[in-house]
């Protein structure tokens, strides 16, 4: 008995993990973060950041909603945990994280200026609370990288939680990790105040720098680690 749960216990642990690492990929999505940085050094700085962030919150909670509902769609296998096509999926999912990250590198290295900001930086300039609150739902909920992110945790939690109240904790905690990116700067904002403004100004500058090079890693990284777990399932 003691052995099953520690086995339990260790399977937890490691979903937990592999939770985190999903939704810290989707907290690297550097559409809203600079909308939010951009937005906070203007001067409707309250309400846009607020409904960004309330957005961004929102849209995570329905993107990993939807994962769910996709993994619950998937019979449960009668011997053994995993279906052959779970892997199948979870290749797919992560070989399509890495074919939009080499494509969107070999994009920026034949473009002319590769090292120039993405053109949608300048578009957040201007954007009204509720063109803020837009951008941030629909970057959560249809974004190629975060839907596919969503789906994976949906898989896992559907997988893992045994219970209605652990997969609610565990969409919450996904949802929590993955909103950090936005919340975060707001609620410096707002603690902050006028202070804060020079601090969240270097943020901008250096997030808008490297946003597509931080984005292309990050689609690099979890795709081959979806990639490698999907095989290794179809394999076992």
């Amino acid at each position: 008995m003691q052995l099953r749960l520690s086995k339990r216990e260790s399977s937890l642990s490691s979903s937990f993990l592999t939770l985190t690492s999903l939704a810290l990929g989707v907290a690297a999505s550097p559409l809203p973060v600079v909308a939010v940085l951009i937005i906070l050094i203007t001067k409707r700085a309250k309400p846009g950041s607020i409904v960004l962030a309330l957005c961004w919150v929102l849209g995570n909670l329905t993107a990993i909603t939807i994962g769910i509902a996709f993994a619950g769609a998937i019979p449960t296998p009668r011997q053994g945990t995993d279906l052959w096509w779970e892997g199948i999926i979870t290749l797919l999912l992560g070989i399509g994280l890495v074919v939009m990250g080499i494509l969107s590198r070999r994009g920026r290295r034949n473009s002319p200026k590769p090292e120039a900001p993405p053109t949608w930086v300048n578009s957040v300039d201007h954007l009204s609370p509720a063109g803020a609150g837009l951008v941030g739902f629909t970057n959560a909920t249809t974004s190629p990288k975060n839907l596919a992110l969503a789906i994976s945790a949906g898989r896992l939690i559907s997988r893992e939680m045994l219970t209605v109240s652990s997969t609610a904790t565990a969409a919450l905690y996904y949802v929590a990790i993955a909103s950090l990116s936005v919340v975060i700067p707001v609620v410096m904002y707002f603690l902050g105040g006028e202070r804060s403004v020079a601090m969240l100004r270097r943020w901008r500058d250096r997030v808008t720098a490297n946003a597509t090079a931080v984005m292309e890693l990050t689609m690099l990284l979890l795709g081959i680690a979806l990639s490698v777990k999907g095989l290794l399932n179809l394999l076992s």
